[in-house]
């Protein structure tokens, strides 16, 4: 239909798009089915939808060699390939289009290259995480099969936890903490497909590039602070979940 097709189009330009724009985009495209004949749409319309998720999630660029430098050496503690899990709730501004809040949890196993070998225990027990509250932007392509396909773009914060060599001042030296940095503004983009196995919901899969603009951010842990991350989170996350949708009209 001619007007799925023009909202196709003006999402998939603005998926990567900041938050602000995002929401300026949602408001647009709702403003403009308003003043349609609601016949045009073939299926109804739904109120909510609520997914729960867990997949794993590739570590990019920086990440994969992020490195420490301190008076004892350089210690290079990089994520390696993780997991993550999390959730969706969204709102139906259309029959196509969903608007919503996401939180995903990250986890990844530290890849350490230390000056002290006696350090690696010590480092191998702990890890890397990463905590990303967002909204998104959400647009199905719905039709007479099963099947779902849909093109997702969110923006929010990422909080970095990172494993860090720090100097603790309580202890009189040197010690590994997984230390919470400030937030960063992330976003990013993807798709997927969503399976109904019944009337109210079913099974989905989707892939999604992510990258937070962490570079800067900085944690005031101790008396030698503040520490600086340094790099990108950016991640190739895939999850795999299920999904219900409320309130269909």
């Amino acid at each position: 239909m001619g007007n799925r097709i023009g909202l196709k189009d003006a999402a998939m330009k603005k998926l990567s798009s900041v938050l602000a724009v995002m929401f300026l985009l949602s408001l647009g495209v709702n403003s403009s089915v308003l003043a349609q004949d609601e016949e045009e749409y073939e299926y109804a319309k739904d109120f909510m939808e609520a997914a729960l998720y867990f997949g794993g999630s590739m570590p990019l660029g920086g990440l994969t060699d992020w490195t420490v430098v301190n008076e004892r050496g350089t210690y290079k503690l990089g994520a390696e390939l993780g997991y993550d899990y999390g959730l969706d709730v969204g709102y139906f501004l259309t029959a196509p289009l969903v608007i919503g809040f996401n939180f995903t949890a990250s986890q990844y196993t530290i890849d350490a290259e230390v000056p002290n070998e006696a350090d690696l225990p010590i480092i191998e027990s702990r890890h890397h995480r990463i905590y990303s509250p967002a909204v998104y932007l959400k647009y199905y392509f719905w039709s007479e099969s099963n099947f779902a396909p849909y093109l997702k773009g969110h923006a929010g914060v990422d909080v970095v936890k990172f494993t860090t060599r720090v100097f603790d001042q309580n202890e009189g030296g040197d010690e590994y903490r997984e230390l919470s940095y400030d937030p960063g503004f992330a976003f990013g983009f993807g798709g997927g497909v969503f399976y109904y196995t019944h009337d109210y919901g079913g099974l989905y899969l989707e892939v999604n590039y992510h990258h937070g603009l962490t570079s800067d951010v900085e944690s005031d842990y101790g008396t030698r602070g503040p520490y600086t991350f340094g790099e990108a989170a950016s991640l190739v996350d895939v999850h795999a979940g299920i999904k219900v949708f409320f309130g269909s009209e």
